[in-house]
């Protein structure tokens, strides 16, 4: 009976105690702009505790504070919403966001980052998803004051489907791939030699002023000829030739991006597909940018489609052009 009896007592005197500050609370800001505040308070009527602060001011640009409170200040786990932003949740030290979670998700960007910080900013290792109407910027390293210093960054068009891939160092960036260029990478080479000899075919001679080399390609099971220009860069492909392409149901992916390429006798307008595939002799050559001529029926084999090697050797006397994997 009396052990009931005390505690009687001190739950009474707590509850004397704790009502002695409003519920919620109102807090007045030097400004003049105040704030609810709804949940634990220390002896001051500080936020102390779990809690949620409301800001009332509109043009203020934080709209809510929640999470665990010491000393008036968020320290612990917390979330703050900003009204134009988005939300900031985490581990908080004297108000300060050191390591969590920012998301914003609006009708035009998705924006979700997850590392460091320093209060707001990106601080530290990270990565950042950003996503808006024409690309999405996936950017994974180290941030310094909300700029991407080190690591990778993929940039992907949601207008035409190109891919740049790039390296930051101290905040330069240096691009290291991109899907409408071609550039070598072993693991597109398919095949079992170290290297292979591809026949030219030989047109005209130095007696008619004019030699031209034609190499034979296979797309998709469909053969036809191109001519080797290595004063050209693409690797293109002519108007009928491609309409064949695709009648054969050839595997390609339009990266919608129009091109204008100019040379001795004029300029020629194209547009960039990937192919999935081109046989040369006995490789198979996987994701392979090519252009696609839309006024001529000229098919060139430039660099741009030698560029898929990792080295080239041009035997001119022996008709030969010898591909290294």
């Amino acid at each position: 009976m009396k052990k009931l009896f005390l505690t009687l007592i001190f739950v009474i005197f707590y509850n004397y105690s704790y009502s002695q500050c409003p519920t919620p609370t109102v807090i007045s800001y030097t400004n003049g702009s105040t704030a609810n505040y709804t949940g634990e308070l220390n002896d001051n009527c500080n936020p102390d505790g779990e809690g949620k602060l409301t800001h009332n001011d509109p043009e203020y640009f934080i709209e809510s504070q929640s999470g665990t409170w010491k000393n008036n200040k968020l320290n612990g786990k917390g979330i703050v919403i900003h009204r134009n932003w988005g939300s900031f949740e985490g581990i908080y030290v004297d108000d300060k966001l050191t390591k969590g979670v920012f998301i914003r998700n609006s009708n035009s960007i998705i924006w979700k980052y997850e590392g460091g910080f320093n209060g707001f900013n990106f601080q530290g290792e990270g990565n950042s998803y950003l996503e808006t109407s024409q690309n999405i910027i996936i950017q994974e390293g180290f941030f310094i004051s909300d700029k991407f210093a080190n690591g990778l960054e993929t940039n992907t068009s949601k207008i035409n489907g190109v891919i740049i891939k790039s390296e930051y160092v101290n905040g330069i960036s240096t691009i290291k791939e991109r899907n409408d260029i071609n550039s070598y990478n072993k693991k597109d080479i398919i095949g079992d030699e170290e290297s292979v000899e591809i026949d030219l075919i030989q047109r005209g001679s130095i007696f008619d002023a004019r030699i031209a080399y034609d190499v034979e390609l296979e797309i998709g099971g469909v053969t036809g000829d191109w001519i080797l220009d290595t004063g050209a860069m693409s690797f293109r492909i002519g108007k009928t030739l491609f309409n064949r392409l695709k009648n054969e149901g050839v595997l390609f992916t339009d990266l919608n991006k129009k091109i204008v390429s100019t040379g001795i006798g004029g300029s020629a307008n194209g547009k960039l597909v990937i192919l999935d595939e081109v046989k040369i002799g006995d490789y198979i050559v996987k994701n392979v940018v090519a252009t696609v001529a839309l006024d001529d029926n000229n098919s060139l084999l430039g660099t741009g489609f030698l560029l898929k090697f990792s080295n080239v050797i041009w035997k001119m006397r022996e008709n030969k052009l010898v591909l290294f994997k």
